[in-house]
């Protein structure tokens, strides 16, 4: 044979080669999925986990709006105490604490204690020796500061706890969401993008009890609508060493487990902090499931090009408005009992249904605020 036949049947060899493996490559399943495929409980399963994703994903319209006010309390300080100001779900509901606290007129300052517990505990030491009327925490698990708490209300301080779901006795009052929904969310997304078939890794923070409720919702969540998943490592980190220690540990999970497809990240920024280890390994199409809806995921899921798949939201700023709704009426003695624990929404993001950023509760709840304290000045 010509030589030039020679090399043309091997060019044309080659090219189907490379067309066989590029399809493969673009439709075959993954070396974790290759050998795997759905029992009849897992089809129904995945049948029900798409129905809760659509659910999950629609226009919030059932929610409690501020319609009445008592008249504003005067001549008031508040301290404001976050988790930490990096984190952008603390610094959301602090900055959204003093926002309100300039609208009703008050004395609004933050203590930033910067994820340390000590100084979490010497916040509020601080703000009790100020003789400050009301504290305000945001994210600060009751475990660390319990005593210190205890001491300022009995100062005759009213303490509103925001975002974590501590006991009832903990504060005077408190505003958060239903964190065990949220994780449940997360779970039939999860399933959704894996077709069932995930390998997961977690990736958990244990420290705050709203993470617990995300995480048990999720690993509850995912018995239920995914019994062909499988969580292949539970990893669990602190925040301060988010942007340090977690990328390399998450590094070296990754490389020991490479069936894995599918991360839960306990929230946001943990997605930040992973993200460029899933671009750099040699599964890029491992999808991440989180929770909080930060503006920096939203962005994310409107471009489509990152590893983030949704991210369950609720209003933080919502929070803030209505722990500071709380602090004036324990400050006039017209909180009701059943006025002491408030739930904001849940929803369910992804890139089909990004609308504001950050996510602003599909509900005018501000102007239901401003226009309740504005009535009663």
């Amino acid at each position: 044979m010509p030589k030039n036949r020679l090399r043309s049947s091997a060019i044309a060899l080659g090219a189907a080669s490379m067309l066989v493996l590029s399809l493969a490559a673009c439709t075959g399943p993954s070396p974790a999925q290759s050998d795997q495929r759905l029992d009849s409980a897992g089809e129904q399963a995945l049948s029900r986990a798409k129905d809760f994703v659509e659910k999950s994903q629609a226009k919030v319209t059932d929610a409690a709006l501020a319609s009445d006010s008592p008249a504003i309390a005067t001549d008031i300080s508040i301290v404001v105490v976050p988790c930490t100001y990096a984190a952008e779900g603390c610094k959301r509901v602090a900055d959204s604490v003093q926002e309100a606290g300039k609208t009703l007129g008050w004395d609004t300052r933050m203590v930033d204690p910067a994820g340390d517990p000590e100084k979490m505990r010497q916040a509020i030491r601080t703000a009790t020796q100020l003789k400050v009327d009301g504290i305000v925490l945001g994210a600060i698990p009751e475990i660390l500061v319990k005593d210190d708490v205890a001491l300022a209300r009995a100062a005759g301080i009213k303490v509103v706890n925001a975002m974590e779901p501590n006991s009832k006795e903990f504060s005077d009052a408190q505003t958060g969401t239903d964190n065990v929904l949220a994780g449940r969310m997360n779970a039939a997304l999860l399933t959704v993008e894996t077709g069932g078939l995930g390998q997961v890794i977690t990736i958990n923070d244990p420290q705050f009890p709203a993470i617990i409720g995300w995480h048990t919702g999720f690993t509850e969540g995912l018995k239920e609508f995914c019994p062909s998943c499988t969580i292949v490592k539970e990893m669990e980190f602190q925040l301060s060493g988010l942007q340090t220690t977690l990328p390399q540990e998450f590094q070296a999970t990754l490389t020991a487990n490479p069936e894995v497809n599918a991360v839960w990240a306990a929230y946001d920024p943990v997605v930040t902090a992973i993200t460029p280890v899933i671009e750099r390994s040699s599964n890029p199409d491992i999808k991440i499931v989180s929770h909080n809806a930060d503006p920096s995921s939203l962005k994310d899921l409107k471009s489509g090009n990152k590893p983030v798949v949704g991210s369950v939201g609720y209003s933080i700023e919502w929070i803030g408005y209505s722990a500071m709704d709380q602090m004036n009426r324990l400050l006039s003695d017209s909180l009701s009992e059943d006025d002491r624990q408030r739930t904001v929404p849940n929803k369910l993001i992804t890139s089909s249904n990004v609308t504001t950023v950050p996510w602003d509760g599909d509900a005018d709840w501000k102007n239901a605020f401003l226009t309740a304290w504005k009535s009663d000045k």
